[in-house]
């Protein structure tokens, strides 16, 4: 249990450091083995500054709070969120591009959750620097699944073709549509739960 407000936010903080840190490393693993495919690469290659920018963050301010440098973090025994990232970092680079890319899209949905954590902690014990991090790394890594949205079905399709498979290419606009209509059903979900809560509390 944190023993105070700063030890209850710099252990989230110190969690995501330690799992940018991990997805970090695959990433990079990936720019070198998907040299074959540039538009997947061009995405990777700008989440990847992304993910670096991220480390430099977190870095400077677990540091200005004392909470432990990268290094420290990473090394940590029995850590859930870096023992989960690590696990992808096993998976990532022995299966084809698409199953690369979802497992990216696990890595990041992880950190997106975890931001969540993070910007609640900071925002319900009023620490201000820290929400305005979290709230920025959260709508980094909602653009980057999203963009992952948009590649993964073609990549899927490539690969079956690359297999030999008769895969088809004019299903990748229902494809699409399917997954905005999904979101956006969600979306409407999240809003009416919303609500009810609020209605509740008052």
């Amino acid at each position: 249990m944190p023993r105070d407000r700063n030890d209850a936010i710099n252990s989230y903080i110190t969690d995501m450091l330690a799992l940018e840190d991990h997805i970090e490393k695959a990433i990079r693993g990936q720019l070198t083995d998907l040299k074959e495919y540039p538009d997947v690469l061009a995405e990777l290659r700008q989440i990847h500054r992304t993910v670096e920018r991220h480390i430099s963050d977190l870095r400077g301010l677990g540091e200005r709070r004392n909470a432990g440098g990268v290094v420290e973090v990473v090394k940590r025994a029995g850590s859930a969120v870096a023992g989960a990232a690590a696990g992808l970092i096993d998976l990532i680079r022995t299966e084809g591009l698409p199953k690369n890319l979802r497992d990216d899209y696990t890595a990041f949905s992880l950190a997106t959750i975890g931001y969540v954590m993070l910007l609640t902690t900071a925002l319900s014990l009023e620490d201000t620097e820290v929400a305005d991090l979290a709230q920025q790394h959260f709508r980094d890594y909602a653009h980057a699944t999203t963009r992952l949205h948009a590649i993964i079905p073609g990549a899927v399709i490539r690969f079956l073709q690359e297999a030999g498979l008769p895969a088809r290419t004019d299903v990748l606009s229902q494809v699409q549509r399917t997954v905005e209509e999904g979101w956006n059903a969600q979306s409407d979900i999240a809003r009416g739960a919303d609500a009810t809560i609020t209605s509740r509390e008052l």
